[in-house]
Order: C-alpha cells, then sequence, then structure tokens
C-alpha cells in the first residue's frame, strides 16, 4: 500500500504510519532471509535458530549459501511432443 494510498483513505496520521510500518515489516520477512519463518519450526526466524545453534555449538554458526525456492499452487503441467524435444536437443 502506498503512502498517497493510505493517505487518500482520510485515516489520521498515526494510524496511516502504522500500516505503512506493517506493510514494510512483512515485505521484509518474505525478502530477507534471515527474517524468514523457518522451514521447520514457523514460530521462529532462520537468524533465531542461527542464534540458538550458535549457543548450542558453543561456536559461531553462520550461512554461506542458500537456495531459494517458491513454493506455488496451481502448476500446469505442459504436454510436449518427444520428437520435438529430441529434436532441439541434437
Amino acid at each position: 500500500m502506498a503512502i498517497g494510498q493510505a493517505e487518500a483513505s482520510g485515516k489520521p496520521q498515526m494510524a496511516i504510519e502504522k500500516m505503512v510500518e506493517g506493510r514494510l515489516r512483512k515485505y521484509f520477512e518474505n525478502a530477507v532471509f534471515m527474517d524468514q519463518k523457518f522451514i521447520m519450526n514457523d514460530t521462529m526466524n532462520v537468524k533465531a535458530v542461527l542464534d540458538n545453534l550458535s549457543k548450542e555449538v558453543g561456536s559461531s554458526v553462520r550461512v554461506v549459501d542458500f537456495l531459494g525456492m517458491e513454493v506455488r499452487e496451481g502448476i500446469a503441467r505442459q504436454e510436449t511432443d518427444r520428437s520435438e524435444t529430441v529434436a532441439q536437443v541434437a
């Protein structure tokens, strides 16, 4: 929600600020890896899991590399002619 949209709603300035902060927080929870929910326990974010693991092993634990994946519904299967696929590869 853009600030202009929030202002057009006629709400008080304080409410608009809270709306914008909430939208930004939600965006960063989805976009920033360390703020994303941990897949095995969605009550914790990745940073909290790493902090707990660091305490448990007595050494710093950090992420060196990761693979991003997106889960979506309704993936359509595309049927292809196998002869076309073989011709494209050859």
